[in-house]
């Protein structure tokens, strides 16, 4: 008998245990069928061109897989985290490499465009970008401390602030999976640490009936906040990347808006003078049932740019500003939506624009349960920073980039 109730009880304990903590799988799936062609018209050096079509990771969202989990400390206390990957499901890579956040792929993997396409566009990645791939799989890991009362911090490789405004909040209604709607919302993030980056996070309570903060702090990319290297010869490099971020944003009803600023200094051994690249993402939804309305805006500076890259105008600094309007109207599960954007990128001392894009995307998403989603999209975007004399390489050049996609995305 004695043993029976303390079989019992260690029973109970693990079950009380378990009830403590929670780890769920999840993911999601998105695969298409797409047509893109690409275009670079150069002066006087004709038109170079490249054209894919056929089975491709999707463009409704990106390919997933993670794991989350929470444990009750007690007290209102508790602990989470998030170990969440990119994949390619399209590719025998599968695990190693996911569809890059600005498009999906057009050639075969590790396949280069010809070419009049290597030279990026600065500042954006270019609206064409390379194979379509990254190596870099990580979305975001973190583990974190959350009390309601108090707020929730979190410590890791997570998304910026501005990605969350840009991306996550719904003021940006396209894809970021076909180009027409990758660019303009997060304009002018590669000079403030990005769309994730490692820190810490703090994320307060709903404050006066819909309010609440983010407070960042930590490096700019996935890489150490500072890194000092002193040779034998007693000869020292520093290499800073130091990014704080203040996002605010309120919700309530059918309103919801949120501003960021963010900041990043950086410093490198090869560029050692120290540069600060700033940012201010403003983001607005409004849904008035029938309809719903939203946006974006960005301004911000880059900080300079060292002598490698820009000869004569090496320290001068470049304005970044763009917008992006999107209109959805659900129709039962049918909900078709269009948007529109332009960014441009002006440095000091420079006749013309470095980067003068226009970017149109529209589509219709079909709800066939809460978790599948069918769908189709056409995007197009044209650079046509015309007689641009910073990038020598691509003088004169007209970049130009439409896609269209018909998929399915399934989430777990």
């Amino acid at each position: 008998m004695k043993k029976s109730l303390i079989a019992i009880a260690a029973l109970a304990a693990v079950s009380a245990a378990s009830a403590q903590s929670s780890v769920t799988l999840y993911g999601l799936i998105d695969v298409g069928y797409g047509s893109q062609i690409s275009e670079q018209r150069g002066t006087g050096t004709g038109t170079a061109t490249q054209r894919s079509r056929g089975v491709m990771d999707g463009a409704n969202a990106g390919d997933r897989i993670g794991f989350r989990g929470t444990e009750d400390l007690g007290g209102g206390l508790k602990a989470n985290f998030v170990i969440e990957q990119g994949i390619s499901v399209t590719s025998g890579s599968l695990f190693a490499q996911r569809a890059a956040s600005a498009g999906q792929q057009i050639a075969a993997p590790g396949v280069a465009y010809p070419a009049p396409f290597s030279a990026a566009i600065g500042g954006v990645g270019g609206i064409i970008g390379g194979s379509g791939y990254s190596a870099s799989t990580n979305r975001q890991s973190y583990v974190g401390l959350a009390s309601e009362s108090m707020g929730t911090v979190n410590i890791g490789y997570t998304y910026n602030n501005l990605y969350e405004v840009s991306t996550f909040s719904g003021y940006s209604l396209g894809t970021e999976g076909i180009t027409g709607a990758t660019v303009a919302h997060v304009f002018g993030s590669t000079y403030v640490g990005g769309i994730r980056s490692n820190g810490l996070t703090y994320i307060s309570p709903s404050i006066a009936g819909g309010f609440t903060v983010r407070a960042q702090y930590g490096a700019g990319g996935a890489v150490p906040e500072t890194n000092t290297s002193i040779t034998a010869a007693n000869a020292i490099t520093n290499t800073n990347s130091r990014r704080y971020s203040l996002m605010g944003q309120y919700a309530n009803g059918p309103l919801s808006a949120a501003v960021v600023y963010t900041n990043n200094r950086v410093k490198t051994a090869a560029d050692p003078a120290s540069r600060t690249g700033t940012l201010t993402n403003l983001g607005a939804s409004y849904d008035f049932g029938a309809a719903k309305l939203a946006g974006t805006y960005n301004t911000g500076r880059d900080g300079g740019i060292g002598a490698a890259t820009f000869g004569a105008l090496a320290g001068t600094s470049t304005a970044y500003r763009a917008y992006s309007i999107g209109l959805s109207a659900p129709f039962g599960a049918f909900v078709p939506f269009v948007t529109i954007g332009r960014a441009r990128a002006t440095t000091d001392g420079a006749v013309d624009r470095a980067i003068n894009i226009s970017q149109a995307q529209f589509g219709v998403r079909y709800a066939l349960s809460k978790r599948t989603t069918a769908y189709a999209f056409y995007g197009t975007a044209t650079d046509n920073a015309a007689n641009n004399a910073l990038v020598a390489a691509t003088a004169g050049s007209v970049y130009k980039d439409r896609k269209s996609v018909v998929g399915v995305a399934h989430s777990f």
